[in-house]
């Protein structure tokens, strides 16, 4: 049987932006879930990320598709070229800072069988040497640890599955040329009646290990280009969002607690790395503060 001919079932996007070692880890997972020509997976990466190394691990991993993309690329960028380049039925979302577990893509494909929405996963952390990685962790992720299953109001953008079909009837009447950014996509999916589906059996494992800059000014290009996107052509909304950015830190942070203590994990973690998750929703309400006055200016040029 010629594998070369058959048409995958299930695409895998990966944007790379973090070390060559993290993006290692993630495409050895993969590799003996894709052997049976069901499923591609596409690397993107940025041309100023590219190196030596680099081109020693595309050859160590030639059954993936490399993609160059333009230097500086924005994740949301990389995803929608990793889309556009595509074959997939279903076409799944990951970073290069998660490991899949062993049965990832198989899972993926059976639970688009009974289901036709947005589906995605846990994110669950790997051991973590440092406070501030636990914190970065907890910020970004706590709300897709397990326990995760059922019909949810978020769906995380590295750990998630679409029907080619749908993205392609959503993309018709959006066309997202700024970049794939989940987070909108997923709203705008809510809001044609569809729902957002976890599944137990789809777990990833973040590896990644951060910089203080992941706590500092990261998150306030984020929020200030979620900000900026968020109420286009809404002034009232602006203005009132801006007032709520004043307390925005505060109820975060209780979130953050109140998930920790109902799932009764990570309840120590917490504690060590509450002052960089104080300082992680400091700067992003402070860039919702920025955005709601001014727009996004080059945050979303920033968004990684």
């Amino acid at each position: 049987m010629n594998l070369m001919n058959i048409s995958p079932k299930l695409s895998v996007i990966i944007p790379s932006f973090n070390s060559l070692s993290v993006l290692e880890q993630c495409l050895t997972a993969l590799v003996p879930q894709i052997q049976d020509g069901q499923v591609e997976v596409l690397v993107i990466r940025g041309l100023s990320k590219q190196s030596d190394e680099y081109q020693i691990l595309q050859k160590q991993f030639d059954q993936m598709q490399w993609i160059s993309a333009t230097e500086g690329e924005t994740v949301p960028k990389m995803r929608l070229l990793g889309i556009t380049h595509s074959k997939g039925e279903i076409i799944a979302l990951l970073e290069d800072d998660c490991i899949v577990c062993s049965n990832w893509c198989s899972s993926i494909i059976k639970a688009h069988q009974s289901y036709d929405g947005v589906i995605g996963g846990a994110v669950e952390p790997s051991a973590y040497l440092k406070s501030l990685d636990w914190g970065v962790y907890l910020c970004e992720y706590a709300r897709f640890m397990l326990p995760f299953e059922g019909i949810v109001q978020v769906l995380s953008g590295n750990n998630v599955s679409y029907k080619r079909t749908t993205l392609n009837q959503l993309m018709e009447k959006n066309p997202c040329n700024e970049g794939f950014y989940e987070v909108f996509t997923h709203l705008a999916l809510q809001q044609s009646g569809q729902c957002l589906k976890a599944d137990s059996s789809l777990i990833v494992h973040n590896c990644n290990s951060w910089k203080f800059t992941n706590i500092s000014t990261v998150p306030f290009h984020h929020g200030r280009g979620f900000a900026g996107m968020r109420f286009v052509n809404q002034p009232l909304k602006r203005i009132l969002f801006t007032g709520l950015t004043l307390v925005l830190p505060f109820i975060q942070m209780s979130r953050i607690i109140k998930l920790v203590l109902i799932r009764k994990r990570y309840v120590f973690e917490l504690i060590k790395a509450a002052p960089y998750i104080l300082i992680f929703f400091i700067s992003w309400t402070s860039g919702e503060f920025v955005g709601y006055l001014f727009g996004a200016g080059k945050s979303l040029e920033r968004w990684q």
